[in-house]
């Protein structure tokens, strides 16, 4: 995995200060430690996180990882294929 500990410490700091129970997960190319760059790709799973709290999120991690590309992905649930795909390939952060 191609995330520091301290990159980790914030992103599962920004989510878990608006939904203690959400499920978060790196997915996509900084997964893999053979590949170089990439942005962060991750998973939220929610049942209560809205969009208006991914701008918040975001907002939080722009201000603290200035430099990294970072896509925010929020389901209620499993049912979708592409959140399939990235349970399926992706590392749990928390």
């Amino acid at each position: 995995m191609r995330l520091s500990s301290e990159e980790k410490k914030i992103i599962v700091g920004a989510v878990l200060n608006l939904d203690a129970k959400a499920r978060i997960y790196l997915f996509g190319s900084r997964v893999d430690d053979r590949q170089k760059g990439g942005d962060i790709d991750i998973l939220i799973l929610s049942d209560c996180l809205t969009f208006k709290d991914k701008l918040k999120i975001k907002a939080n991690l722009f201000e603290t990882m200035e430099d990294q590309k970072i896509d925010l992905l929020i389901a209620r649930d499993e049912s979708d294929p592409f959140v399939k795909i990235a349970l399926d390939t992706g590392v749990r952060l928390n």
